[in-house]
């Protein structure tokens, strides 16, 4: 039987999500299974997908660094940034399922790309496994201190007012990308979305001036906010927060159910036992649920999760759920 493109799309996701849920049954009655003796016998990589510099990264090379300290080993991270994630992932995809190659997948890989492009080729279902969610921070609009608006309301009326000249900045199919183009559908404003390879590379132009805003997430534009580099507009969370307590909210400038919270998880490849599985898994919540990394993260604007692989997997579906309808919403068409 043939099936339309939408169809198709819609059919790839639900197969995502059912088999990640397979996947997480067959763990289940192995959750209380000992550690693999032998694991780990050799250095681990974990993958970030995207440049270095970014909360990616940082993430990524926090829990490395402290996971080789548990596991008595050495955690080697490596950069394979390139197509919104899609270099990285393809790359881990093809590894052996044995816990020596994990993956840093930001929230967007793990929910709208088969959404957003139309050849990929990985595939979630087939390829990833969930071990543990990490990290979460809200979404910040945020804008150059040069330029000439103090709102949201005056970003876009400037953008009416100045056709075509109010561009901003992220990597495709991001949640910063997802909120600038939720934004400008829900506004009418006239806004152009600019592609980079990740937001380290958006916010130095950013801040050089060749794209006039961004979203971006609270724990990479913090430091930039308080050292005057950067000016916030309004966070996409469901309250004010403490980093920015001055700052609105997006709902309370009218933009009803505008949240947009990144995080961070690490995955590994499907096929790797559920014991090896469990083993990091546990490492990684005691990590982030460590009082000095809490704090650690909580002091830059981001706050620890930790938890289960099954929970990682809910969690997942949850998000995908979401995140897919907004991109058929606001009308992004696959690459």
């Amino acid at each position: 039987m043939k099936h339309s493109h939408q169809q198709r799309r819609k059919i790839g996701f639900n197969g995502v999500i059912f088999g990640m849920l397979v996947c997480l049954a067959t763990w289940l009655p192995e959750a209380n299974a000992a550690p693999t003796d032998a694991y780990p016998s050799k250095p681990i990589r974990v993958i970030v997908p995207y440049p270095a510099g970014g909360i990616a990264d940082k993430v990524a090379r926090d829990a490395a660094d402290e996971l080789g300290k548990r596991l008595s080993q050495t955690i080697v991270v490596e950069n394979r940034p390139g197509a919104a994630g899609n270099i990285g992932f393809e790359w881990v995809a093809r590894q052996p399922a044995d816990g020596y190659t994990l993956l840093l997948a930001p929230a967007s890989n793990l929910t709208v790309q088969p959404a957003l492009f139309k050849h990929l080729s990985y595939d979630l279902d087939r390829d990833f496994t969930p071990v543990s969610l990490l990290v979460l921070t809200p979404q910040v609009l945020v804008v150059n201190p040069s330029f000439p608006v103090n709102s949201v309301r005056e970003l876009i009326e400037y953008s009416r007012a100045y056709p075509n000249k109010v561009n901003f900045g992220a990597s495709i199919g991001s949640y910063a990308h997802l909120a600038g183009e939720k934004l400008k559908t829900e506004t009418g404003a006239n806004f152009t979305s600019i592609p980079y390879q990740g937001s380290v590379p958006a916010l130095n132009d950013l801040m050089g001036g060749q794209i006039q805003f961004m979203f971006t997430e609270m724990a990479t534009a913090l430091p930039y906010i308080q050292g005057g580099k950067l000016k916030p507009l309004a966070v996409a969370y469901k309250n004010r927060v403490s980093w920015l307590p001055n700052v609105p909210t997006l709902k309370e400038l009218g933009l009803q159910n505008f949240e947009v919270t990144s995080w961070y998880a690490i995955v590994a490849r499907s096929g790797t036992p559920p014991q090896i599985v469990q083993q990091l898994s546990r490492e990684l919540n005691n990590i982030v649920q460590a009082p000095g990394f809490k704090k650690r993260y909580t002091d830059i604007g981001a706050t620890t999760v930790g938890g289960r692989p099954e929970e990682l997997g809910r969690f997942a579906r949850q998000e995908a759920v979401q995140w897919i309808e907004e991109v058929k919403r606001v009308g992004i068409e696959p690459n």
